[in-house]
């Protein structure tokens, strides 16, 4: 049974990408280095996990912030999960996907508006999802229908 989400969302990213899409533009080095400071006490309650699955969007801002997270908590990127669900902000996609899931947690880093509506959807709760905000949400029993807020920090001044 699916034990948690944690919704995160990417750091402090550039105006416009290498490539020109939205989808290329990266973490600005600020950005970055805020992460890096923040992340191990933000995630720390994640370190005693042991079943912890990465989606990851595919924008390369979400990879860059979940390669930060995954350092933080020894996890290879290489084992992280590309889901077109957070980058289309796919609401019925991802939790077709999250009810799908085995074990554990799920760490889910994405974009806004999509983490501020997911939280919202499966808790009720209303709180602001800066960039690089995280969010650990709990299910009772596995049933994403009893789902409840653990905890809750805002994302670094960048």
């Amino acid at each position: 049974m699916l034990q948690r989400l944690v919704l995160v969302r990417h750091g402090d990213t550039e105006f416009f990408g290498p490539e020109g899409t939205d989808e290329s533009r990266r973490l600005t080095k600020r950005g970055a280095k805020a992460l890096r400071k923040a992340y191990p006490t933000t995630l720390e309650p994640l370190k005693a996990l042991a079943d912890v699955a990465f989606w990851v969007s595919p924008a390369v801002r979400a990879n860059q912030t979940a390669e930060i997270a995954a350092d933080v908590l020894d996890i290879d990127p290489d084992e992280f999960d590309i889901h077109t669900s957070l980058y289309e902000q796919d609401d019925d996609e991802f939790l077709a996907e999250l009810g799908a899931e085995g074990d554990g947690t799920v760490v889910a880093v994405g974009h806004v508006p999509f983490m501020h509506r997911m939280l919202w959807t499966l808790t009720g709760e209303d709180v602001p999802f800066s960039k690089g905000s995280v969010a650990s949400v709990a299910f009772e029993g596995g049933d994403l229908r009893k789902a409840t807020l653990e905890w809750f920090v805002e994302g670094p001044e960048c």
